[in-house]
């Protein structure tokens, strides 16, 4: 099939998604007043508490939650069920669950002082709800901390041309928001010229690799992964103004850039789908495994810890919250399907034959990597735009670039927001652990510890089903909080009694099938297994919990809803 025709007809279906359903979940579930005050000034600190222009807010919330997840998701559900049921996922599950989960949970925080999920969870649920919730989320920040430092170094290491505009752009981000806030420079002047020193990286960096030469891999590896962690100490702990507002805007100027370039190939390329509609006969059942697989781009987890974690801190306005909130998950599932065609159009199937060009296959490419596999089916596709500057391996750069902006981007937020749940839900009462330094380096040393081991590697076969259990969880919480105002539960429950047996599911096949972790095949693993059995236990009780909570609040008149974090 023309991957033309799937992305146009994409495109429409996301654009009647935010028009129609975004604006009936905003006027009849949110009910946003802009006359109340949201928590960027209620505590404004200059820190964490800042309110953010719209344009800077919805490039921080999309770079964040956008990530390496939209680009791995969509990779691997292609590779192992098909091209169509990645699409169909991602078309249904961004409308009508991620795009309302994502929404939600951002509005409840800000409902809620600008705290994040598990506190609100708490306030909604109970206090076994709130510690419980708040470890599994620092311990799946961790898990994505180790785990995109690792995927960013290696494709430091592999992509040298990548080294010069990954970290230049911090540079200039933080030129941007001192132009910005403290020099009172026009925004959009000091955004164009920002946005021209970001490309102008790409092209040093095109010229002048960072190649170190001599240098064994893993010793580069190494390398990279000691200033990535470096830079999430720093960026991490600076105020939001600085770095990361600037930064996120540049990122999401990236990905228009990109999106632009990705359809435009599309249009002039017109190429027809290599890889398979649907695969059959896998040893992975469809569902539940590709809907925790490809999460970002559909629904996840991790979106609604950016989005009540420093989103709600810097919103300006409550009417902004679907811009940002529904809006930037519509984006992300753009995104996801243009990863789809990107790999499955752009890309030959299988592996290269000998004498071929690996580059030019999905098989061989995804061996080098995701990014790696991405960046060469953006070159494919984009070089066959017919535009005289944009040759093959100068379009997979631009490709590379944008997907390693989001790490960085997704790299900073995770500690960010490790810190937070390190402070304010699992050592609340401790003192000298509530340290911003403290804190952040709490949240960095095991997840460095897991990248610089290869530990990280075991334990990361968890990260999907935690991910999605975070979901799952956040809308039985925003279900709550709607019960106990009397609005419509339907648009949420349904998604989370979906979320939660599909989570379920996806464990107790890990666990129980013949090749499972503690079946008896060579996948058995006990550590993982009573892990696993874990996180079941600890979906049926918070379900259970939100059980109880519907038939004790229903009907129930609480106090007004705008009391601190109160049920209303």
């Amino acid at each position: 099939m023309n991957a033309f025709v799937v992305m146009a007809i994409v495109l429409a279906w996301f654009y009647l998604g935010y028009r129609f359903y975004g604006t009936w979940v905003e006027k009849n579930l949110v009910k946003p007043d802009d006359s109340r005050p949201t928590p960027a000034y209620e505590f404004e600190d200059g820190i964490d508490y800042s309110p953010a222009k719209v344009s800077f807010l919805w490039g921080h919330h999309f770079s964040s939650i956008a990530g390496a997840g939209p680009i791995i998701g969509p990779i691997l559900a292609t590779a192992w069920f098909g091209w169509a049921s990645a699409i169909f996922w991602i078309a249904i599950g961004c409308v009508f669950i991620g795009a309302v989960h994502d929404y939600l949970s951002l509005m409840l925080s800000v409902r809620h002082r600008g705290r994040g999920i598990s506190e609100v969870a708490g306030d909604t649920l109970g206090n076994v709800t709130r510690f419980s919730f708040g470890i599994l989320i620092w311990i799946t920040l961790v898990f994505i901390i180790a785990v995109f430092a690792v995927s960013a170094a290696n494709a430091l290491a592999n992509m040298p041309e990548l080294v010069i505009p990954t970290f230049g752009v911090c540079f200039v981000a933080v030129l941007l928001g001192l132009a910005v806030y403290k020099l009172k420079i026009n925004a959009v002047l000091a955004s164009v010229g920002a946005v021209f020193l970001a490309y102008f990286l790409i092209y040093v960096g095109y010229n002048y690799p960072v190649a170190l030469d001599g240098w064994e891999h893993q010793s580069k590896v190494m390398l990279y992964l000691n200033l990535l962690m470096g830079y999430c100490l720093i960026a991490s702990m600076l105020p939001v103004w600085v770095l990361l507002q600037p930064r996120d805007f540049i990122s999401s100027v990236k990905l228009f850039v990109g999106l632009f370039l990705g359809l435009l190939g599309i249009v002039a390329a017109r190429p027809d789908f290599t890889a398979p509609a649907f695969i059959t006969g896998s040893d992975k059942p469809m569902w539940p495994i590709m809907f925790i697989t490809l999460a970002c781009g559909a629904v996840s987890g991790f979106h609604c810890l950016v989005g009540t974690g420093t989103t709600s801190k810097q919103l300006d306005k409550e009417s902004h919250g679907k811009v940002v909130g529904y809006g930037g998950m519509i984006m992300e599932g753009v995104l996801a399907a243009l990863v789809v065609v990107v790999v499955g159009a752009g890309l030959k199937w299988g592996n290269a034959p000998a004498g071929e060009a690996a580059g030019l296959y999905f098989a061989s490419s995804l061996e080098q990597g995701w990014i790696v596999a991405f960046s060469n089916g953006f070159g494919a596709i984009v070089g066959d735009a017919g535009l005289p500057f944009l040759s093959a391996a100068v379009a997979a750069l631009l490709g590379g670039v944008m997907v390693k902006t989001f790490v960085m981007t997704s790299l900073d937020t995770s500690t960010r927001l490790g810190r937070f749940i390190f402070m304010e839900t699992l050592f609340s009462n401790v003192k000298f652990l509530r340290h911003t330094f403290i804190a952040t380096m709490g949240t960095l040393a095991p997840a460095y510890y897991l990248a610089a081991t290869g530990n990280w590697k075991n334990i990361w076969k968890l990260f999907g089903a935690s991910n999605q259990l975070i979901a799952a969880i956040s809308l039985l919480v925003i279900t709550a909080w709607l019960a106990q105002r009397r609005r419509a539960i339907a648009p949420v429950i349904f998604p989370a009694l979906f979320m939660v047996a599909t989570t379920i599911g996806a464990l107790g096949w890990s666990v129980f099938n013949k090749n499972g972790y503690l079946g008896s095949g060579p996948g058995h693993d006990l550590m993982l297994g009573v892990i696993s059995l874990a996180l079941i236990g600890l979906a049926l009780v918070i379900a259970c919990s939100a059980a109880f909570s519907l038939l004790k609040d229903k009907g129930a008149d609480k106090r007004h809803e705008g009391d601190s974090g109160a049920p209303a």
